[in-house]
């Protein structure tokens, strides 16, 4: 197992991308504390990391409020030695309006707050920790959506991606001389639950689903696994030399 006895704080894992990071992770013998602002769907999960003999914490918070992300990292360092793994996975774009005219300010503050400012405030609270310990992962998830924008999407999602990336660099440098890595996927077209199997349908026309799967050089959408399996690596000791990068997993998708 990759991770046996690793710690990790993952967001947003009640369901899809993170709920899948979650299990794998657990599979690998890590220890998880998630958490989610569906407290009944990540109480869940964390019952189901339980099931397979691993340590697991699960809290309500919401990312965007650095008192509630301060309070789980200090419940997560009090509960378990260490913190060795981050994955800032919470976010996404909210089924919102895509539309540059029909976007609100409160639609731009809530993705780019969810998707960016989470990922800086979970980031800052946990690198004392690592820092201390000289060792650390953390794993930021991204988009090609934020390189290339998409029809699926709006510019805040987008904005918000492709600065995950830019944040990313930045965390990679500062980090880097306490031996800590910073990456981050960026995923293409992942079906990872009913919600985005319906922007797939609305917001593409059949002749544009069929050109998408066509500019996928694998001709598949991804799984939530394929997304997880990655994840890992960057998570594990196999990814010790790397750092600063955006790798994108999306089966060759070059053209959005």
């Amino acid at each position: 197992m990759r991770l046996q006895d690793k710690v990790a704080i993952i967001t947003g894992a009640a369901h899809g991308i993170g709920r899948g990071i979650a299990m794998r992770f657990a599979r690998e013998g890590a220890h998880v504390a998630i958490c989610d602002l569906n407290a009944e769907g990540v109480k869940k999960v964390s019952q189901e990391i339980s099931a397979l003999g691993r340590k697991s914490l699960w809290s309500e918070v919401d990312v965007s409020d650095s008192s509630a992300v301060n309070e789980m990292v200090k419940r997560t360092s009090d509960f378990f030695p260490r913190i060795d793994i981050l994955v800032n996975n919470a976010g996404g774009s909210y089924s919102l309006p895509t539309k540059l005219e029909e976007i609100t300010d409160e639609i731009w503050d809530k993705v780019v707050n969810s998707n960016l400012k989470g990922t800086f405030l979970f980031s800052r609270a946990v690198a004392p920790h690592m820092k201390k310990q000289k060792s650390g992962r953390i794993i930021n998830l991204a988009s090609i959506a934020g390189r290339n924008g998409g029809n699926m999407v709006g510019p805040q999602y987008s904005s918000a991606k492709a600065g995950v990336m830019g944040l990313t660099v930045h965390l990679a440098r500062y980090l880097g001389p306490y031996g800590i890595t910073v990456n981050a996927i960026a995923p293409g077209i992942v079906l990872s639950g009913p919600r985005l199997e319906k922007l797939w349908m609305e917001r593409k026309t059949e002749e544009e689903r069929q050109e998408s799967l066509t500019a996928i050089a694998l001709r598949r959408v991804s799984t939530v696994e394929d997304q997880a399996s990655v994840v890992v690596f960057l998570a594990s000791d196999d990814a010790g030399y790397v750092t600063g990068v955006t790798l994108d997993v999306t089966g060759g998708w070059f053209n959005t």
